[in-house]
């Protein structure tokens, strides 16, 4: 009963993100609105969430049919979690040195741009984790 589930959860999300990517070139091709130019990085948050939400189903599925085993299942997510966590803090503590001290790096890429991406990741993986580890947050939560 679980895999059929997982199956048509994951059905659920493919029929959203192929409506999301028809929406988003459509909407790219348009001017910017209102006459002035305004910041926008476009960040990826749905297409990033719906792949991860995926790819943490196909694992799910992979985990329950016992061809994962349970230590690379938590394994896995885990370091996903570390090493986004890892990113989004270098970045912010590089973004923090150049906007309050003035201190200038020679990069070529869009710091900030990278630094909420990794976040929208760790932000995503949170909810996996806290998944994975369910028991013990309960058992956390009933000790009080």
């Amino acid at each position: 009963m679980k895999k059929i589930l997982i199956i048509l959860l994951l059905i659920a999300f493919l029929t959203p993100a192929a409506a999301y990517a028809q929406n988003s070139d459509q909407s790219s091709s348009q001017g910017s609105v209102s006459g002035g130019e305004a910041y926008n990085p476009d960040y990826n948050v749905l297409p990033i969430a719906l792949a991860l939400i995926m790819l943490y189903l196909i694992s799910y599925l992979l985990y329950d049919s016992k061809i994962l085993r349970k230590v690379r299942y938590k394994q896995m997510w885990s370091i996903v979690l570390v090493g986004s966590m890892l990113i989004s803090g270098i970045t912010g503590i590089i973004l923090v040195l150049i906007t309050d001290y003035g201190v200038r790096f020679n990069f070529n890429f869009n710091l900030l741009f990278w630094h909420v991406e990794t976040g929208i990741i760790m932000a995503v993986v949170l909810f996996f984790h806290i998944h994975i580890h369910r028991n013990k947050f309960k058992r956390i939560l009933k000790a009080r």
